[in-house]
Parts: structure tokens; sequence; C-alpha cells
């Protein structure tokens, strides 16, 4: 049987790679849009200009980056989905030690 410091740390170990493992796929989703939007834009550029306050982004845009994100994901999905995966894995684990060992700690929120 561990200590129970042992098993804290342990468990702490375990939720910082959880918390890793999501921003990691936070920052990829997002680098997807940034480059979805990027593409949009070189695609569609604005004839006009517009008054400052006013949005240049039509619905045609709009439909345009729905189209290369999702482009972009039939690329990238699968590793999107990995990380998912190992998500997933990891907060099971997390609760199967917990369940196991008993530790009742407070568990950190999504972003660590």
């Amino acid at each position: 049987m561990m200590s129970r410091d042992r098993l804290h740390s342990e468990l702490a170990r375990m939720e910082d790679a959880l918390a890793a493992t999501r921003s990691n796929l936070r920052l990829a989703e997002q680098v997807l849009s940034r480059k979805a939007e990027a593409e949009t834009i070189r695609r569609r550029p604005k004839a006009r200009h517009y008054h400052r306050r006013m949005c240049r982004w039509t619905g045609a845009d709009e439909a345009e980056y729905r189209l290369v994100l999702a482009n972009l994901l039939v690329t990238c999905g699968h590793d999107l989905d990995c990380l998912r995966r190992k998500i997933m894995r990891q907060d099971e684990a997390i609760l199967a030690f917990r369940r196991k060992y008993g530790v009742n700690a407070d568990r950190r929120g999504p972003d660590g």
C-alpha cells in the first residue's frame, strides 16, 4: 500500500497530465480555427472599405469558413480524435485510481 503522500502526488501527476492533454487539444483546435479564418480571408478578399464599426464578415464568408474548417478537420480530425480518446482514458484512469485507493482530494477543474 502506498503512503497518503505518495497517493496524492501520483494523483496530482495524473491530473497534471490530463490538464496538459486538454491544453494540447484546445491549442490544436485554436490553430485549426485560425488557419481556416486566414484561408477564408485569403480566398475572399474585400473590395470595399467599411466603417471601422461595421462587420466585414458576411454570411458567404461564414459559409466559406465552415467549408475550409471542415476540409481541415478531414485532414487533421484523426489527430484530434486521438487526443479526445486520450483525455477519456486519462479521466477514466483517474476515476479508477480514486476508487481503488479511496483518494477523495478535491479534483481540479477542466482547466487544471
